[in-house]
């Protein structure tokens, strides 16, 4: 016994259209609105904040933090050769 096609009825259609649309808007939308990122933009310091004058590292707009790191862990020795 073969089976006989038959096709898609509105509703069913009308179905498959919505949740593709539905589909392509949340696609959309989580790449527009990335979920979990910032949403506000930085603020600009403030005016009367001082520049970095040539060589000053702290305590003004620009400075360099102090930053500790871990020093990488020794290499293996080679092995030796009998």
């Amino acid at each position: 016994m073969r089976d006989v096609y038959r096709p898609l009825t509105r509703k069913k259609h009308a179905l498959v259209v919505v949740l593709a649309a539905l589909t392509f808007a949340t696609i959309w939308l989580g790449m527009a609105y990335r979920p979990g990122s910032a949403l506000a933009t930085p603020r600009a310091p403030p005016p009367d904040a001082a520049r970095c004058v040539a060589g000053q590292t702290t305590g003004c707009v620009g400075g360099m933090a102090a930053v500790i790191a871990v020093p990488a862990a020794a290499s293996a020795a080679p092995a030796k050769a009998r």
